[in-house]
């Protein structure tokens, strides 16, 4: 997955080291996004009170969802999140797509739990953080001993996200280091 992540970086113009948009990569594979909140009654997709309960009285419950439209596809995004979580969001349905999965095993039920396929939503979370921070921009950042803010404003990611992408490239940091400086 990592070689794949490098691919799209390269059909996308930029290196290892740099910020990764999301939105580009869903209008280069021409996958709309859409706001939850303009698919309204006005548009006759959504009902307000739905949109309300995802986007105010359970906001963080919802996220995004990559939607089969016959054989197209689009991802449904609540823009009533952080931009930075929108992005990380937007990464990973993008990666579902990317990694070609299959609609088979959604299911969202009236509490708003999700039922997917375990396998499929790893492998779309880890080629989501390899898309935004690919791993050698994290030993990079780690190396540097950047803070999780650091690293977040550099890739425009929250810093909880940053926090869960560079925990392993750490952990390998004060390893090398703690080799070369014979304290292992």
């Amino acid at each position: 997955m990592r070689a794949l992540a490098a691919e799209i970086r390269v059909e996308m113009g930029i290196g290892s080291f740099d910020r990764l948009d999301p939105y580009r990569i869903a209008e280069e594979y021409r996958v709309p996004v859409y706001p939850l909140q303009e698919l309204g009654d006005h548009r006759g997709q959504c009902s307000e009170a739905a949109i309300a309960h995802f986007t105010v009285t359970r906001r963080t419950k919802w996220s995004a969802a990559l939607v089969a439209a016959g054989s197209n596809r689009m991802i449904i995004e609540n823009a009533a999140h952080e931009e930075v979580r929108r992005r990380s969001n937007l990464a990973h349905e993008i990666s579902h797509l990317l990694l070609e999965h299959e609609f088979d095993t959604l299911l969202l039920t009236d509490d708003t739990t999700c039922f997917t396929d375990e396998k499929k939503e790893k492998e779309a979370q880890f080629l989501a953080r390899e898309l935004l921070i690919s791993e050698q921009a994290a030993k990079q950042a780690a190396f540097k001993r950047l803070t999780n803010e650091e690293v977040g404003a550099l890739y425009d990611v929250s810093s909880q996200f940053a926090q869960w992408r560079m925990s392993g490239p750490r952990v390998y940091a004060q390893r090398s280091l703690a080799r070369q400086n014979g304290t292992s």
